[in-house]
C-alpha cells in the first residue's frame, strides 16, 4: 500500500496538539476523530445500489476481470457500500462506493459548531482519484472556501491555481499527486495537514490556528476519475471508493482550553472548558464582570486573561446601604442575594450589614 503525506513541521504540531498547560499562555485541547459519534453528520453525493443493485466489474488478474454486486439499501448488508462505511468503528472489510461512472462527487460533514481541523485522513480503496479539491465553510455551509487542490497534473486540471505554496493565509495551491499508472487499483492513503501548507509565512503559529484551522463543515469533491486501464473486449468501470475516513481535530478554544467537555458517544465534545476567565461554546468573550480589558486569543507565552471589571470590584461586598446610594434610593430586596467576597480594602461599603447581589450592584451603579 503507497501513502502520500504531508509533513507536518514539529512546530505547528507541538502547538495544536503538545500545549496542554493553559498557565503560560495558548493551550489546546486533545485531538480525536470528529467522525465518531457524527456518523450521520457524514454525507455523499453519490452511492451505489441506494435504488436497487447494480454490478461493478474491475481487473482480476491480468487478463480476466470480477463482477461484484452494490446493493445498499439495506445498509447493514454485506454489499452494501454506505458513507458511514468510512467510520474507523466500521470495520476493516467495509467501504463507500459511488455509482459507477458518476463524476464529480462530494463527501461532505455538517457539524454543529465550530472545531479546530489539525488532519483529514483520506484512504482509498483503488483507483484512487486523479483530482480532488477540499474545502471548509466557517458559516455552516452558506458559503465554501478551498483549502487545498489535489490532481496528478494540476496545470491542466486546475490552470488557476499556484502550483507554490501560498504567501498569505488566504491563498492556497495546488499539489501535484503522484501517479498511479503502474497499478491504478492499489489502495493509496492521502494524509492533509491545513496548516502545512502556511509553513512559510512569517506569523505566530497561534494566529494561523485562529484564521485557518477553524471550520463548521469540512467538503471533499472529488472532481475526476481515477484513470483505469483497458482490457480487448472487456469494459471496466470506473468509480470513487473509500475505506476509511478520519476528520481529527478538538473544540475550538482561542488557545483558552486544554479540554473539551465530554459529548456521549463521541470522541470529541464540542464545548471547550474555558480558563483565562473567559467564557463561551469556544471561548470567545470574556466571562462576566470580567471586561476591564478587551477579549483577545490566547498566544504563546501570554494567556491574554481576561481582567475582572475595576467598577464591579467595588460591589462585591455586604452593604448596609442598599436602600440608597447618594440620593437616589433602592428598594430593600430578598431574592437573588448571596454574599460576595470583598476585594478592595477601602471599599466604604464593606461594613457589616445586608448582602446584595452583584445585579443590584451593577444597577445602583447606574443610578
Amino acid at each position: 500500500m503507497k501513502t502520500w503525506i504531508f509533513l507536518s513541521l514539529a512546530a505547528l504540531s507541538a502547538v495544536c496538539t503538545g500545549q496542554h498547560d493553559c498557565g503560560r499562555g495558548a493551550c489546546y485541547p486533545a485531538m480525536g476523530d470528529l467522525l465518531l459519534g457524527r456518523e450521520q453528520s457524514l454525507r455523499s453525493s453519490s452511492t451505489c445500489g441506494l435504488m436497487g443493485s447494480e454490478v461493478v466489474c474491475t481487473p482480476h488478474g491480468q487478463w480476466k476481470m470480477k463482477c461484484c454486486p452494490c446493493d445498499s439499501r439495506n445498509p447493514a448488508a454485506y454489499n452494501a457500500h454506505t458513507i458511514q462505511n468510512v467510520i474507523s468503528s466500521a470495520g476493516p472489510n467495509r467501504w463507500w462506493q459511488s455509482k459507477k461512472d458518476v463524476s464529480p462527487v462530494a463527501l461532505q460533514l455538517d457539524l454543529n459548531g465550530m472545531y479546530h481541523l489539525e488532519t483529514v485522513l483520506l484512504s482509498f480503496k483503488g483507483p484512487r482519484p486523479d483530482a480532488l479539491i477540499v474545502e471548509r465553510t466557517r458559516d455552516f455551509g452558506r458559503s465554501w472556501q478551498p483549502v487545498l487542490y489535489m490532481a496528478t497534473n494540476c496545470p491542466s486540471t486546475f490552470p488557476q491555481v499556484s502550483t507554490s505554496f501560498p504567501r498569505t493565509l488566504e491563498e492556497t495551491y495546488c499539489y501535484t499527486l503522484p501517479s498511479t499508472a503502474d497499478d491504478p487499483y492499489r489502495d493509496q492513503k492521502i494524509h492533509f495537514y491545513p496548516l502545512r501548507q502556511f509553513a512559510d509565512i512569517d506569523l505566530p503559529n497561534e494566529y494561523k490556528i485562529e484564521v485557518a484551522s477553524g471550520f463548521t463543515g469540512l467538503r471533499v469533491n472529488l472532481t475526476q476519475l481515477g484513470s483505469v486501464s483497458s482490457m480487448p473486449g472487456r469494459r471496466l468501470n470506473q468509480f470513487y471508493a473509500l475505506r476509511e475516513m478520519r476528520v481529527i481535530g478538538s473544540c475550538f478554544c482561542h488557545g483558552h482550553a486544554n479540554r473539551c467537555s465530554d459529548l456521549p458517544n463521541t470522541q470529541v465534545g464540542g464545548v471547550c472548558e474555558c480558563q483565562h476567565n473567559t467564557a463561551g461554546v469556544n471561548c470567545e468573550r470574556c466571562d462576566d464582570l470580567h471586561n476591564d480589558l478587551p477579549w483577545r486569543p490566547a498566544e504563546n507565552g501570554n494567556t491574554h486573561t481576561c481582567k475582572r471589571t475595576a467598577a464591579h470590584t467595588h460591589c462585591t461586598a455586604c452593604d448596609d446601604s442598599a436602600a440608597s446610594v447618594g440620593s437616589n434610593a433602592l428598594p430593600h430586596t430578598h431574592t437573588h442575594t448571596h454574599t460576595l467576597t470583598h476585594t478592595h480594602d477601602d471599599d466604604a461599603d464593606a461594613d457589616e450589614g445586608v448582602c446584595v447581589s452583584q445585579a443590584v450592584c451593577v444597577a445602583r451603579l447606574a443610578l
